[in-house]
C-alpha cells in the first residue's frame, strides 16, 4: 500500500481506511517509480546487507545554515494577532533512511507525508515507503529516470557518491509532492520544512521559482519554517532577538540580506517567528513577491486556524512525525528484504564496543 490516509485529530473511531478524493486522485505518482524500486532491488540477489542502527533517519541538508547577513538592515518588530478567517492549512515533509550497506551500495527507504488541517480536524496522507538499492551506477540512472518522469531537476548527474544520490532523490520526491500540493490546493497556507533558498544541488533555482509561481497562481501562500539556523545580526542569534519580545510576533530581517558565499538566491523574505508563549523562535521564509501586509496576514491566518505548540505549527509537526520511520517499520522493511531470494541480513559489528567495551560510545567511523 503506497497511499494511506485516515483521520488523526480529533481522536475518533475510524471504521476503515479511506482516501480523500481530492488528494488521492491528484497525487498520481507515476508507476515507473515503483518499477524503479523493484528493478533496483533485483540487484540484491545473493548479497549480504549489513544493517545500520534503526535510528538513523537522515535529515535533509539545511540550506538555512548558510549565513546571509551581509548588507542587512536593522530587524523590524511586527506584533501579530490571530485572524479568525477559515483557511485550510497543509504541510509536507519527507524522510529517508539508510537500512543497510551491500557489497557495492546502500539500501535506502524514502517516504513522504502530507497533513492538512480543516477547522482543526487533521488528516494525513502517506506516500511510500519506496525502497531503493543505490550504487554509484544505479543511483545515477534512477536519479536521471526520475527527472524524466516529471520529478523536476533539469540537470543530469553522474559519478556522485551514493550518500549524495540518496539526498538528491529524497529532495526530488519532496519537491514533487510540494508541487502537487500547491497545484491541488487553493486559498490555503502551505507549510514547508526548510527555507526558500535556491541555487543548491538539492534545491535548484528553477524548482523553487516554479513552486512559488504555482502557489501564487492558486492563491496559496507558502510558509517555510526552519528548525535550525545560523543567522546572526550584530553578534546576536536571531532567535534570541525575537525572544526579547512578547509573542506572538515577527521580527523581519531587511531586504538587503545577501548570501555571504555561493551562488544562492533568496526567494523569500526572512522573518524570525516567535508564535507562542514559552515557545521557541524559528526562521520563517515567506515569498518575497508578496507585500509585507500579505505576509503578515498569512501568519495571522495561521494563528487563527492552527494549533501552535512550542512556537511550531501542529500540521507541520505531524507531517514530520508521519514521514519519519519508526523502529518497528525499519524492522518490517528489513524482514521484507530477508524474504528476497538469496538475500541475507547481517548485523554490523560495533567496533567501538568491541575495542572499548562500555566506554565505546559515539558514532562509528569508516
Amino acid at each position: 500500500m503506497l497511499l494511506i490516509e485516515q483521520q488523526s485529530y480529533p481522536i475518533e473511531n475510524v471504521p476503515k481506511y479511506n482516501f480523500s478524493d481530492t488528494f488521492a486522485r491528484g497525487f498520481g505518482l507515476p508507476r515507473e517509480l515503483a518499477q524503479l524500486c523493484l528493478s533496483s532491488l533485483e540487484e540484491l540477489k545473493r548479497q549480504q546487507v549489513k544493517s545500520n542502527s534503526i535510528d538513523e533517519n537522515s535529515e535533509k541538508s539545511d540550506i538555512d545554515s548558510i549565513a546571509f547577513l551581509e548588507s542587512a538592515t536593522s530587524p523590524k518588530l511586527i506584533q501579530v494577532q490571530p485572524l479568525r478567517e477559515d483557511t485550510e492549512v497543509a504541510a509536507v515533509d519527507v524522510s529517508s533512511i539508510n537500512l543497510g550497506e551491500t557489497n557495492n551500495g546502500v539500501l535506502v527507504a524514502i517516504r513522504g507525508a502530507i497533513v492538512w488541517n480543516v477547522r482543526f480536524r487533521f488528516h494525513y496522507l502517506r506516500l511510500g515507503p519506496f525502497l531503493f538499492h543505490l550504487t554509484e551506477e544505479s543511483g545515477s540512472r534512477i536519479f536521471n529516470l526520475l527527472r524524466k518522469y516529471g520529478f523536476g531537476f533539469s540537470q543530469e548527474i553522474s559519478g556522485t557518491d551514493v550518500a549524495r544520490i540518496q539526498t538528491r532523490i529524497a529532495s526530488m520526491f519532496e519537491h514533487r509532492i510540494q508541487m502537487d500540493l500547491c497545484r491541488l490546493s487553493s486559498n490555503s497556507l502551505i507549510l514547508l520544512d526548510g527555507s526558500l533558498v535556491g541555487g543548491t544541488p538539492d534545491a535548484p533555482e528553477e524548482i523553487v521559482a516554479e513552486l512559488l509561481r504555482t502557489a501564487r497562481t492558486r492563491v496559496n501562500t507558502i510558509l517555510a519554517f526552519s528548525k535550525s539556523s545560523k543567522l546572526y545580526f550584530e553578534g546576536h542569534h536571531l532567535g534570541d532577538i525575537a525572544n526579547r519580545y512578547s509573542p506572538p510576533c515577527l521580527v523581519k530581517i531587511g531586504r538587503g540580506l545577501q548570501p555571504c558565499i555561493g551562488p544562492f538566491r533568496l526567494f523569500g523574505d526572512i522573518y524570525v517567528a516567535n508564535l507562542s508563549k514559552g515557545g521557541v523562535s524559528f526562521r520563517l521564509d515567506v515569498d518575497k513577491e508578496l507585500e509585507q501586509s500579505q505576509a503578515v496576514d498569512s501568519v495571522r491566518r495561521l494563528l487563527g486556524n492552527e494549533l501552535v505548540y512550542q512556537g511550531y505549527p501542529e500540521t507541520l509537526r505531524l507531517a514530520h512525525i508521519y514521514s519519519t520511520f519508526t523502529a518497528n517499520e525499519v524492522i518490517a522493511m528489513q524482514r521484507y528484504m530477508m524474504q528476497q531470494p538469496g538475500l541475507q541480513i547481517v548485523v554490523r559489528p560495533n567496533l567501538r564496543r568491541l575495542l572499548f567495551g562500555p566506554f565505546g560510545k559515539g558514532s562509528e567511523g569508516y
